[in-house]
């Protein structure tokens, strides 16, 4: 099993085993990382201060599909840095050219070779998504596959979540001015939870997004403005059936997500790509009425 070493400073990366470390280059990219299970609600990636916890080493990245590939390693709770000795690096030429006076006994952050088959997926009934970075830097990615090595490694391939380009552009022009501010608001705050929430809160800020379109279509303001059940209706009223049936899907997984109606219908759990398809009705609704074109 293959384990790295990290040391901070210089940024370098190194392959450790029990005698010595040899360098990696070029130095790969390596996050922090960390696996949450959308049904658990809020998602939190890891903190900055952790010096333990997942980290993801990329192989590979391809920025048009979004797809990439890579190992994950865990520093399994072992005392944080640690003094390893290390071949001579090559984006440190004079390490080779006087090893006599550059040691190379040096501090670095140990991760062990941590395959995720068994610990995260094999068994499950969903599966957990991995938030890449820490703080609130961080992107969500969805795992395609896992392919075991002769390293005895994974091999894991994601797909980034649904991020920037989500939904159409605003025409300006045609929201009302009352209420531009409160719509771009919403649809703002429908964007973050996208990328950083759990399926059921993107759910439920595509309703409150959905809703506001809806006033702002009808320009229904204080004691005139209604839920997003009797918009619906207005809709259909108007004969505007894709927008009607758009804004019904969003309903119903509102609906839906409530546990107090898993419950009594005996309905399954929300899953990704349900809120993948409110992401889409919410972009539909935009569009039909109007409001926004896709680019």
């Amino acid at each position: 099993m293959i384990n790295i070493g990290i040391e901070k400073h210089q940024g370098l990366v190194y392959e450790v085993d029990a005698n010595r470390g040899r360098p990696v280059w070029p130095t790969p990219v390596i996050t922090p990382a960390i696996f949450v299970y959308p049904a658990d609600g809020e998602m939190k990636a890891e903190s900055s201060n952790n010096v333990f916890g997942y980290r993801f080493r990329e192989d590979s990245y391809d920025p048009i599909a979004r797809i990439r590939r890579g190992r994950f390693y865990s520093a399994e709770n072992s005392s944080q840095p640690q003094y390893w000795l290390v071949s001579p690096h090559p984006a440190v030429p004079m390490e080779s050219i006087a090893p006599d006076i550059h040691a190379h006994n040096k501090q670095l952050e140990i991760f062990y070779g941590n395959p995720i088959w068994h610990k995260h997926i094999e068994g499950k009934r969903e599966l957990p998504l991995v938030l890449l970075g820490a703080d609130a830097r961080f992107t969500a990615w969805t795992i395609i596959s896992v392919e075991a090595i002769v390293t005895g490694e994974d091999l894991v391939t994601l797909k980034a979540r649904s991020s920037f380009g989500i939904l159409p552009k605003i025409i300006d022009a045609n929201v009302p001015e009352a209420f531009k501010a409160k719509l771009t608001e919403t649809l703002a705050l429908f964007a973050d939870e996208v990328h950083r929430a759990s399926p059921v809160s993107v759910i439920d800020r595509a309703r409150d997004a959905a809703t506001h379109a809806l006033l702002a279509y009808f320009q229904l303001q204080g004691s005139d403005a209604q839920d997003l059940g009797k918009l619906i209706k207005r809709l259909q009223d108007v004969d505007k059936a894709v927008a009607a049936n758009a804004a019904n899907i969003i309903a119903r997984l509102h609906a839906r997500a409530k546990p107090s109606e898993q419950e009594k219908r005996e309905l399954r759990s929300i899953r990704e790509q349900d809120a993948e398809l409110a992401t889409q009705c919410l972009g539909a609704l935009l569009c039909e009425i109007g409001l926004a074109e896709w680019a």
